[in-house]
């Protein structure tokens, strides 16, 4: 059996998820970080995208994560975000009106916040995509 640890996924609202995993991957600001059991300590700022983590029976799970921060702890590890929402949760249909919305925004005025937002919208989206293709599979 593979070494694990706790992961504690927790966004403004609520705590997403709580268990233990054998890995967890984020985007954090200076690229991708794969954390395993016996990791170094670390703070870290992550981007908008995916936490990605493995359960010990090999089954991955996603969440989306609108930024935050990754805290590393010897047999602990906390993703804090304003806005986490489990892959199978997002809606693929208000994803793609809000991505629109904010395209049509955007062609009218360049605006960094904008940008960001869109983003977010994008990233939401990759979260969907492989949840998605994910459960076709698994059917």
């Amino acid at each position: 059996m593979a070494s694990q640890f706790e992961l504690n996924v927790v966004s403004a609202e609520q705590k997403i998820f709580s268990g233990q995993v054998v890995s967890v991957r984020v985007t954090g600001i200076d690229g991708e970080l794969g954390v395993y059991a016996g990791h170094t300590p670390l703070l870290t700022a992550i981007k908008p995208g995916m936490v990605k983590y493995t359960l010990s029976d090999g089954n991955e799970a996603f969440i989306y994560v609108s930024g935050g921060f990754l805290e590393v702890q010897p047999t602990v590890v906390t993703v804090l975000a304003d806005v986490a929402i489990r892959g199978e949760e997002l809606d693929q249909q208000r994803i793609l009106a809000a991505k629109r919305k904010v395209e049509e925004s955007l062609s009218k005025a360049n605006d960094v916040d904008l940008s960001a937002k869109l983003s977010r919208e994008i990233a939401k989206l990759r979260v969907y995509d492989i949840v998605s293709s994910q459960l076709s599979r698994r059917r």
